[in-house]
């Protein structure tokens, strides 16, 4: 299937997922995420402000605060670039054209410095690791050259065996991918 068309069918899939199974995905994407290494290990973890449709990043950005790790969100550039501030409670966030807030205050933090990348998408591959994102490649231009832990949460809605859109030479493969557990006893 062609990206484009690929994207809006994710899209539609996506808006149409339960409150009650957003939440409970969620949930449990959150208790693997805080159980595992990647996350244990990172002190420096970038992330998004999540939209409606994406895996939830405001308690993740919580946690990551309590557990003292400094969190960055992404600024776009010109030229589909992209840099990571930090977030905090002080920084000042402006809406994009693209219905993201970003921050327009703080220092860039050089890509080195971050451990852990949660890396946004609207579709993801098993077998390749491969994700197909929201189309304007700020993402794979930006993991090109980064040398740490390019992880993704998804949901079971997200997930194919085998890519089922085009997968480019330019596209950049995760190094994790955390899939929502069906089935899971989610009252704990």
């Amino acid at each position: 299937m062609e990206k484009k068309a690929f994207r809006q069918q994710q899209i539609t899939r996506l808006t149409e997922l339960s409150d009650d199974a957003r939440a409970q995905q969620n949930l449990n994407l959150q208790q693997q995420l805080f159980a595992s290494p990647a996350w244990q290990q990172a002190q420096v973890i970038a992330t998004t402000i999540s939209s409606g449709i994406e895996v939830a990043t405001q308690p993740i950005i919580r946690q990551a605060w309590m557990d003292h790790k400094q969190v960055v969100i992404p600024q776009t550039l010109p030229k589909r670039q992209m840099a990571f501030k930090p977030y905090t409670s002080e920084t000042v966030l402006t809406r994009t054209k693209f219905g993201i807030f970003e921050p327009t205050t703080g220092e860039t933090v050089a890509k080195d410095e971050i451990d852990l990348i949660l890396v946004p998408g609207l579709g993801y591959s098993q077998a390749e690791l491969a994700r197909i994102g929201f189309g304007g490649g700020y993402y794979d231009r930006y993991l090109a050259d980064y040398s740490g832990i390019k992880l993704t949460l998804a949901f079971r809605e997200m997930v194919f065996t085998q890519a089922e859109w085009p997968v480019d030479a330019y596209d950049i493969l995760l190094d994790q991918l955390l899939v929502a557990k069906d089935g899971v006893d989610y009252e704990h």
